[in-house]
Formats: C-alpha cells, structure tokens, sequence
C-alpha cells in the first residue's frame, strides 16, 4: 500500500506519543498553537513542507528524511509490536467504546483518584454485562 506523505507523517507523528502542537512547536521552535496549525495543514495536504521543514519533522520523529519525501515507494519503518497491545486490540474490537473508558481508567489512576477509578470501572461492568446479555440474546 502506498501512503501519501501527508499520511506518512500523521502517522509517525501518532506513534511517537505528540499531538499536532506539540509535534509542530518542537519541529518548527515556534508556538504550540503555530505549530498545531502548520502540522494540521501538513497533514490534510493542504501545505507543501519545504525540505527543510522535513528534515526538521524527520528529526523530532527520529527518522531518516527519506521516509517523509513525497513520491515513490514510501514504507513506514516497522512498529515494535507487544503481544499485550495485539492481544488488547483484538478484545476491543469485541467491545466498542471500551478503549476510552480504559483510557480514562489509565488517568485515573495515574492521578490516584479511587473515586474516578470506581466509577468508570462501573461504567465497564455495565459495558461488558451489556455485551455479554447481547451475546445471548444472539446466540438463543
């Protein structure tokens, strides 16, 4: 599959853990919301990175420039994969809506609120027994 450049660096941008600000305000040392609007025109194609621009952006995500270059055959460099995220992948898609709530339950206790944590491990009881009672609803 062939991606486009603006797909090759929304993508990387998204592996490496930075919103559009934060990318845009490290690659290009301005303002992050400056840098949010450069990076989202990038990235919908509606602006042409310069080489330099590339080069920087190749920088900050620890790439060789060639990988962001437009035309030819473009290949992302492989991503490590843990069994752990593959196998997560693999149950939430059995459950829709699950990732955000397990993403909040990840602030959650990072911030060691137990009352936060409480309720949204409420909310995914509700969700799996929901799934669970539409599975045998299924399969009767």
């Amino acid at each position: 599959m062939h991606l486009s450049q603006p797909e090759i660096i929304q993508i990387l941008r998204k592996r490496s853990g930075m919103n559009q600000g934060e990318f845009g305000a490290k690659a290009f040392n301005m303002p992050v919301q400056t840098g949010r609007t450069k990076i989202k025109n990038i990235e919908l194609g509606k602006q042409q990175p310069s080489l330099d621009d590339l080069d920087n952006m190749a920088k900050v995500l620890d790439v060789p420039v060639s990988i962001l270059m437009s035309g030819g055959e473009n290949h992302l460099p492989e991503r490590e994969t843990n069994p752990a995220e593959n196998a997560q992948a693999s149950v939430l898609k059995y459950f829709p809506g699950l990732d955000a709530y397990l993403d909040l339950l990840n602030k959650a206790a990072q911030l060691g609120d137990d009352e936060l944590i409480n309720h949204i491990a409420a909310k995914i009881c509700e969700l799996l027994e929901t799934r669970s009672t539409l599975s045998a609803i299924r399969t009767k």
